[in-house]
């Protein structure tokens, strides 16, 4: 049973004549009949009496009639939602966004794609890098910006490479090193740190660096909101290693450079 058959029933049905129905279709007339024929054949029941006048449903050709027009109806309707959101004229899009990622130019880049596609319903989720990346392979999310990790993804997944973020370190305007040029992360260990969590990509690289010197320093405080880490870099919970996006026009804190970076 073909699409084209149940296209030509319905056709013939409402006009009550294969003539007629051929020319609304755009096809010739024994192309219509021979459709029927092989529908009615297939089924093993007669859909139509014919005569010379019209082509009438018969009762049983009436309830495959009210069925096949439902049918119909939902292909049309999907076949529609299908070209939309080909389109980008409907639909929605799930996007992860990891907390170092959303202080970015994407978010400038996500308003410009908004007004162009108001239409689309734009879901962000915002967690660690690490969730997001799981979330993409479960397929729960449709792509999700993240800092760069070093664990294998399966083949299904496309990575593309945007750019490269600098991180530095956030310090109230109070602080004595305040006046500084540059730190090294060995001046860090004797500072408590307010740090993004364990399942933050530039946590684990904030990590590895650490490991990397004779000890390690005391995370006072680790969260995901950036908002909440800079609150309580000004209430003196400590200091913080932030994108440098996220610390800039902030006048109650001080960025200074990485040394290395």
């Amino acid at each position: 049973m073909e699409l084209k058959q149940l296209e030509y029933f319905l056709t013939v049905s409402k006009l009550q004549s294969f003539t007629l129905a051929a020319e609304q279709l755009y096809v010739s007339q024994p192309g219509v009949t021979t459709a029927i024929k092989r529908l009615e054949e297939e089924l093993g029941i007669q859909l139509f009496i014919r005569n010379k006048k019209a082509a009438i449903l018969t009762a049983e050709g009436r309830v495959f009639f009210n069925h096949i027009e439902l049918i119909m109806s939902d292909v049309a309707k999907a076949i529609t939602t299908v070209t939309e959101l080909k389109a980008l004229n409907s639909g929605t899009i799930r996007l992860g966004l990891s907390p170092a990622s959303g202080v970015s130019i994407l978010t400038f880049l996500l308003a410009k794609f908004h007004a162009l596609h108001p239409a689309l319903d734009i879901q962000l989720i915002e967690e660690g890098s690490l969730l997001l990346q799981k979330q993409v392979e479960e397929g729960t999310i449709d792509f999700a910006v993240v800092g760069k990790t070093d664990e294998c993804l399966p083949e299904s997944v496309d990575i593309s490479e945007l750019g490269q973020q600098e991180f530095r370190v956030a310090v109230p305007t109070y602080h004595l090193l305040k006046t500084k040029a540059s730190l090294r992360w060995d001046e860090l260990l004797t500072e408590p740190l307010v740090l993004l969590k364990e399942d933050c990509a530039s946590r684990s690289i904030i990590d590895e660096k650490f490991r990397q010197q004779a000890s390690l320093p005391e995370i006072a405080f680790s969260s995901n909101s950036l908002q909440t880490m800079k609150r309580l870099i000004v209430c003196g919970a400590g200091l913080s290693i932030l994108p440098m996006e996220a610390l800039e026009n902030d006048q109650s804190l001080k960025a200074i450079p990485l040394d290395p970076p």
